[in-house]
């Protein structure tokens, strides 16, 4: 689907191309023009689907349609010829003449059939030619001539193809994937097809096929780490090059590896190829007046028209002409007889020339390079790339204590970024060549990382087995505590927390080595957190400041307790861990940044991170993704976006929630707010039932108070005093401000206890989160605990939070209070803005009438204002310039 900012330019140069051709006093010649035949073709196959459209709707006999191609040495020039002395010897059919290559002809050639379009003057036949530019230097001044000359006597329509800008390649984007292009994907697409329409088409397709882009909450996201997506359609773009001349081929394939070191390129072209530098530099002079490079005077540099076309050349390389070519790259750069600019470029050869080169000093410097990354980026190392040189620097290093700490290093850049199958490979890697040179700490450590690898590969058959027995398919600790360890860490991954306690319960009592027991004491303090004792994680966590000055705490241990704390929301006291061991939130996971971004009152970059941690490899959901699910949800649903809430929460369903009551709560939520109270307690019941069940306190203070909001909304005030009971346990056993908050809220509605209500409204300006205070302040407000200030406050804290769903719920509450709802006008257009927000959730007028509790009579006429005020005839094209930001109501 295409709107006006999103079509391409050959679909309009293909409908200025058909009304030319039929529309008399127009040139009967139309000449188009582009870089490459991907292109042009794009736009003759446009021009076909146009054409066809067009003849069925003519009167008489349609024309003959003949296609021409000139890309092979045949001589076309008197078949042209004879068909128009055909339509000269009386022949009445219309006729269109489709040329295409013109680029091919020699001088000769062009001026005859100068001639032979001079001959359409006055005849019912049209002609449109192609040409794919530049125009080789042979045939260039002829080709100006001719076209100048039909262009001044009015016998040519000449129309040249555009690339599209940045803002109208994401619009493409957008509509091709029906999806919102993130900065990164447009820029990304951009660098390789500088805006090309059909190779970006090309390109975009494959890469969404292949997962390096997904969409997730219709956002379209690029996947870092993957190769770049070269479709088989984009042969086209290097097919002349390879086919006319084997050594040219040859020269294209180098520069795609080579092309970076500027004016050193003609003589390393000439070592790979074994030629002189003056041949050298003649078959890459030949490339550029092919249009395939293009070379800069004023660095003296060769590169690719079209990156994409470097990238297919590059990615037909064999496995060792990529390293020879890598090995002649990094050779240049180490005798300094090349530069280059990019300080990436060295450490890509390095891993790519393997032990072609120095093997030691590479290490060296791809393990340089990947430090400077990590200075750069943090712990989460954003940057893919220091994945591949520290695989390579593990490849090359023969020292045997080196290489498996390298590849636990690789393993958990490869987790931080969500790339567990990587990280997986590395792991098994050590446990299979390299577990004699590890200590049995050290040995637990790997498979500590190993397990968490199988989780987030969604590998749980496979958890299971260790769960069981304890063992590594043969490569894990050989003894009954190492296995028992084993078996709690895949337990507590599993979620069987109750079995963690147990079973790590006896480990410690018969730990003599002390080799177990602070991570026995680790996981089940884990354990027993989400069971709803606290005192564990407590004791764990007063020890790591002390044991970060001392250099002894690891980043796992204090991201492990950071995450909890933010599961539990406790955002103060989890910036003061960080601050206390020297660390920041960026170094930190996605899910925790999120949640730390929420909290702290910036939405959109928590929205943000969620879809980035949504989008990446990981196929499970632990406590802290359950978390991020829940909130971004919650946050979806505040904004009207319901469908998208669905969507996201079916995602993490799938993934198998570690806190699944936690999702439960949120979809309570959106089932109440499109009006199926019945289904959200059905689903309340069961996810009550499950946590009770599993003895899970973690997370069910939430949902105590989503159950009470069901109950509220369906008249069964008296549920409340079992929702109390139930969240004085909770907060009782968690201790969390969080849960003594909806502890005061419940009492209050119950007791109707101003008091409760004033210390519920207090401990949540005190925490200074503005959504959290936000939806204490409503819910105090919806159970008659509010009073005409609060109200007021709450709806212009909504406001700065541009929360729809809950200041339209406040509006008919503030007229209970006796408040008046402040902006006539902008309340008007605050409604219209909600309901082209449901529209582009594309609900029907049935379900935005139980959403807004009015009738579908009253949402269509409603929407029919909308579409007369936003001039879109439909409810496609509304959703559409939505999803584009293109409608701002």
């Amino acid at each position: 689907m295409h709107t006006a900012h999103s079509v391409p330019p050959y679909e309009r140069v293909a409908v200025e191309t058909v009304a030319a051709v039929h529309t008399p006093g127009t040139p009967n010649v139309v000449v188009v023009s582009g870089p490459s035949a991907l292109e042009l073709g794009s736009v003759l196959d446009e021009l076909s689907a146009r054409d066809r459209n067009f003849r069925e709707k003519a009167v008489g006999p349609p024309p003959e349609l003949v296609r021409i191609s000139f890309d092979d040495s045949s001589p076309k020039i008197p078949m042209v010829d004879r068909l128009l002395r055909r339509v000269a010897a009386g022949e009445k059919r219309p006729m269109i003449l489709v040329l295409r290559h013109l680029q091919y002809l020699s001088p000769d050639e062009l001026f005859s059939l100068e001639h032979v379009i001079r001959q359409l003057d006055g005849t019912n036949t049209r002609c449109v030619c192609t040409v794919t530019l530049p125009v080789p230097r042979a045939s260039r001044a002829a080709f100006a001539a001719v076209t100048g000359r039909l262009r001044q006597d009015g016998l040519v329509h000449h129309v040249n193809l555009r690339p599209l800008s940045r803002r109208r390649l994401g619009a493409m984007i957008t509509a091709e994937l029906e999806a919102r292009a993130e900065p990164a994907l447009v820029d990304w697409l951009w660098a390789l097809t500088r805006g090309w329409p059909a190779a970006a088409r090309a390109v975009l397709r494959t890469a969404r096929d292949q997962g390096h882009v997904r969409v997730v909450d219709r956002h379209a996201h690029l996947v870092s780490g993957g190769p770049c997506a070269c479709p088989s359609t984009i042969g086209e773009l290097v097919l002349p090059v390879r086919e006319t001349n084997g050594r040219s081929w040859q020269v294209a394939k180098a520069v795609a590896v080579l092309g970076p070191l500027g004016e050193a390129v003609p003589r390393l072209v000439a070592e790979a190829l074994q030629v002189t530098e003056r041949e050298a530099h003649d078959l890459l002079a030949r490339l550029a007046d092919a249009g395939v490079l293009r070379y800069h005077r004023s660095d003296s540099a060769w590169q690719y028209r079209l990156p994409l076309a470097g990238a297919a050349a590059g990615a037909s390389l064999g496995p060792y002409e990529r390293r020879s070519l890598a090995r002649i790259a990094v050779s240049a750069l180490w005798q300094g007889t090349a530069r280059c600019a990019d300080p990436g470029y060295l450490p890509e050869q390095l891993a790519a020339a393997g032990r072609l080169v120095d093997p030691e000093r590479a290490r060296a410097e791809l393990m340089a390079a990947a430090e400077r990354l990590a200075r750069h980026n943090g712990d989460a190392y954003d940057d893919h790339r220091a994945v591949r040189w520290l695989r390579a620097a593990a490849e090359l290093t023969a020292d045997p204590v080196e290489r498996p700490r390298l590849l636990l290093e690789h393993a958990k850049i490869c987790l931080a970024q969500g790339r567990p199958e990587e990280g997986l490979n590395s792991l098994r890697l050590v446990l299979r060549a390299h577990r004699a040179a590890l200590r049995p700490d050290q040995l637990l450590d790997v498979c500590f990382a190993h397990l968490a690898a199988l989780y987030r590969a969604g590998e749980l058959a496979t958890l299971e087995k260790i769960a069981a027995d304890g063992t590594l398919q043969g490569h894990g600790p050989a003894g009954p505590l190492e296995r028992a360890l084993t078996r709690g860490c895949a337990l507590l991954l599993l979620g069987r927390w109750r079995e963690v306690r147990d079973l790590l319960g006896a480990v410690r009592r018969h730990d003599e080595r002390g080799l177990a027991e602070w991570r026995a004491e680790f996981l089940v303090a884990t354990a027993e957190l989400w069971l709803g004792d606290r005192d564990g994680t407590d004791r764990s966590t007063a020890t790591l400041p002390a044991r970060h000055r001392a250099g002894g705490v690891t980043a796992a241990e204090v991201h492990s307790r950071v995450g909890e704390l933010l599961t539990l929301g406790e955002i103060r006291r989890a910036e003061q861990l960080l601050a206390d061991t020297g660390r920041t939130p960026g170094q930190l996971g996605l899910p925790s940044r999120m949640l730390i971004a929420l909290h702290r009152g910036r939405p959109r970059e928590a929205m943000d991170l969620a879809r980035r941690s949504a989008v990446t490899g990981v196929h499970t959901c632990d406590a802290v993704q359950s978390a991020m699910y829940h909130h971004a949800a919650v946050q979806l649903v505040c904004g009207g976006r319901l469908t998208r809430a669905r969507e996201l929460l079916a995602l993490a369903r799938a993934r198998q929630p570690m806190l699944p009551h936690l999702l439960d709560s949120a979809q309570a939520l959106c089932d109440l707010v499109r009006g199926e109270a019945g289904q959200a307690r059905s689903l309340l019941r069961a996810a009550v039932a499950r946590a009770e069940s599993d003895g899970v306190v973690a997370g069910t203070d939430l949902l105590w108070l989503r159950v009470a909001d069901v109950a509220t909304h369906v008249g069964r005030p008296e549920a409340l005093t079992e929702c109390l009971a139930k969240a004085e346990v909770v907060a009782r056993r968690l201790g969390t401000d969080r849960a003594e908050m909806t502890r005061l809220v419940l009492h209050a509605a119950v007791h109707r206890d101003h008091d409760a209500a004033r210390a519920a409204r207090c401990l949540a300006q005190q925490r200074q989160q503005l959504q959290e205070e936000c939806a204490v302040l409503a819910h105090l407000i919806r159970y008659g605990m509010g009073d005409p200030a609060m109200v007021r406050d709450t709806y212009a804290m909504l406001g700065e939070l541009d929360a729809l769903m809950p200041r339209f719920w406040l509006r008919p509450l503030m007229r209970t209070y006796g408040v008046a709802v402040p902006g006539r006008q902008a309340t008007a257009e605050e409604n219209e803005r909600l309901l082209a927000v449901l529209v582009s959730e594309g609900l029907t007028n049935k379900e935005m009438a139980k959403i807004l509790r009015t009738s579908e009579k009253s949402v269509e006429g409603r929407l029919s204002r909308l579409f007369s005020h936003t001039g879109h005839g439909s409810r496609v094209e509304l959703a559409m310039a939505m999803l584009t930001g293109r409608l701002h109501l």
